[in-house]
């Protein structure tokens, strides 16, 4: 803005020139003159009396508020665009073959299935549905598919599924890298088909011809369900309700896009360690979509950080109006989200202490870098930028999980990550905050096939960890049945104590990238610096 300048003497008048007879000055000749600045900033405090020009701030017009908000918009769709998280149209017409293939191999499976056993097999019959990210249509191209397969009552879980149904998915051309996790909360199946990752849990429902009863969901039928199956068709219901609940499904896809993208890039995106799952950004990202309906993408991806950065937990997050309340179970007590379904039930969670100051921190840095609306020009850089581990920790807890074989190892892994909460509630009660690296590594020198992860270590008070007796009490949880002893039999569990120089380059590149926040957000703290980390 211009400042206005007053000027002494007129033009109109200008005297004449003349001649002075030079005078004879005592003393140092007098300083130069003071060049003039440029702005409002003057070289020093102003002279006694003297009052300095003062800007006077404009408030911004309608149209100019309108005009940054759709100039950031196109910014942050061209962004998530580049960044490679919206599926081609290719991409889309394949996993719509995938999940149309699989639903015919289930339903040659359950006539298969009823003709050994003599029943009538010219009316059995099964069928798959989807749910998670693919069916609220926010996946992109690399994630999984989530396929629910519906079976009848003679199609038992552990033989009919686990070793039938293996077996053909085995002899299929299009099935790579197949094994089964048959001892977690929901048992299922996890390969390949045609180079998407599937995950396949199955429901046994009390009729034989499935597929009718489940295209009508038949409550008769559902009452009837057992625990673990009734899990996997509340994901298919919450699924169907949150899309009836969202006012514009569009935006709430683009958003729940940046939120996953978010969390993968500041790790917080593996609900086994301790973070999101998808239903819980879907859930989060639904509620503020349902509060502004008419809100812009860069409006509603600033509300959901203002919202729940400043949300007041453990206060229940619900689609529903008004909220209901019940009893929260383990893991979900500290940051509980409502699914959207009668009767009211929270998404499961395995979030600690430790994981749960993380999340809230980038919540927190989430807003401090969005907060500041005026400017159509925004870097997404910074808000995407990958977290630096190295840079952040002095020490970590390495964890090498081995097999002797690809496939146990796949086994192996996945259920060593179902038991990952406690290890951190262990090591929380040492008093030990963790922040766990989703990612999974390689260690080449090893001979075995391998799986490395990399946890950050905060001491929140002086204490050593003996990995020996920290290795021997989490192996308790972990051997606790027949899968754990019995199936990976075989496999090995690593752990020590190592240094930011130890990490894989592919982490460590990361702690190179400096965290210089953009000056709107100088004041804010990016993790608590009240832990002593310890090397």
């Amino acid at each position: 803005m211009a400042l206005d300048l007053a000027v002494g003497g007129s033009a109109a008048g200008k005297a004449e020139p003349q001649t002075l007879a030079p005078v004879m000055v005592l003393g140092p000749p007098p300083p130069p003159p003071i060049p003039p600045t440029s702005g409002m900033y003057l070289p020093g405090p102003p002279p006694p009396g003297v009052l300095l020009p003062r800007l006077i701030p404009m408030p911004f017009t309608r149209e100019a508020i309108v005009y940054m908000d759709e100039c950031r918009s196109r910014s942050l769709l061209q962004f998530i665009s580049d960044a490679g998280i919206v599926p081609s149209l290719q991409d889309e017409q394949r996993r719509e073959r995938v999940v149309r293939d699989l639903g015919k191999i289930v339903m040659d499976w359950a006539k298969r299935v009823a003709y050994e056993q003599g029943k009538q097999h010219w009316i059995a019959s099964a069928t798959v549905l989807t749910f998670g990210s693919y069916a609220l249509g926010a996946y992109g191209p690399e994630s999984d598919i989530d396929v629910l397969c519906i079976g009848p009552y003679i199609a038992s879980l552990q033989h009919h599924f686990f070793v039938v149904l293996r077996q053909m998915l085995e002899g299929r051309p299009e099935v790579s890298e197949l094994h089964s996790i048959e001892g977690a909360k929901v048992p299922l199946m996890r390969f390949k088909f045609n180079g998407i990752l599937v995950d396949f849990p199955y429901v046994q429902l009390p009729v034989i011809n499935a597929a009718e009863a489940i295209h009508a969901f038949d409550p008769c039928v559902l009452e009837n369900v057992d625990g673990p199956s009734w899990r996997c068709l509340s994901g298919v219901r919450v699924n169907r309700q949150i899309t009836q609940l969202v006012p514009n499904m569009k935006k709430f896809q683009y958003l729940l896009r940046c939120l996953k993208l978010w969390a993968r890039k500041r790790g917080l995106h593996c609900h086994l360690l301790g973070f999101f799952a998808g239903i819980h950004l879907a859930i989060l990202a639904a509620y503020v979509c349902r509060r502004h309906p008419n809100a812009s993408i860069n409006t509603l991806l600033i509300l959901f950080f203002d919202t729940f950065a400043h949300w007041p937990w453990p206060l229940p997050v619900s689609l529903l109006d008004p909220p209901t309340t019940c009893r929260s179970p383990d893991g979900c007590s500290l940051m509980p989200i409502m699914l959207p379904c009668i009767p009211p039930e929270f998404c499961s969670s395995s979030t600690t202490e430790s994981t749960f100051s993380k999340i809230k921190e980038e919540l927190r840095r989430g807003y401090a870098l969005t907060k500041d609306t005026r400017s159509a020009d925004f870097d997404w850089s910074w808000l995407f930028a990958p977290f630096p581990y190295g840079a952040r920790y002095k020490c970590f807890l390495r964890i090498v999980l081995s097999a002797p074989m690809d496939e146990e190892l796949r086994d192996w892994v996945g259920w060593v990550k179902s038991r990952f909460r406690n290890l951190l509630l262990k090591l929380e009660s040492l008093g030990v905050y963790c922040d766990p690296d989703p990612s999974e590594q390689v260690d080449h020198t090893i001979t075995d096939p391998n799986v490395v992860f990399f946890w950050g270590l905060m001491y929140r008070r002086n204490t050593q960890i003996c990995t020996g007796s920290l290795k021997e009490d989490f192996m308790k949880s972990v051997f606790n049945n027949i899968y754990g002893k019995e199936k990976c039999a075989h496999s090995d569990i690593s752990m020590s104590i190592v240094g930011p120089l130890q990490l894989p380059k592919c982490v460590f590149d990361h702690s190179v990238y400096s965290e210089k926040p953009p000056q709107h957000m100088m004041g804010h703290q990016l993790m608590k610096q009240s832990y002593n980390t310890a090397s």
